[in-house]
């Protein structure tokens, strides 16, 4: 894992923990709109093409920038 990636997981957390100790009507609100919109049975069997392919093409790009950050090129 890259020091970038290390520090931007490290800053989440700590809003998070933030966010737990001095709001945590944000975090009651914020979990309820993830289980609404992202976790939500209905939209998922609804959009799940265009999910799919999002995720896809994501995953390829991260894969792509991955192979070339370690000098091999396809």
């Amino acid at each position: 894992m890259s020091a970038g990636l290390k520090i931007a997981a490290g800053l989440v957390c700590f809003a998070l923990g933030l966010g737990y100790l001095y709001r945590p009507d944000l975090i009651a609100r914020l979990n309820a709109l993830i289980r609404e919109y992202l976790l939500n049975d209905a939209h998922i069997a609804l959009e799940r093409g265009k999910w799919g392919m999002f995720f896809m093409l994501l995953a390829f790009l991260f894969l792509y920038m991955g192979i070339t950050a370690l000098g091999w090129h396809p």
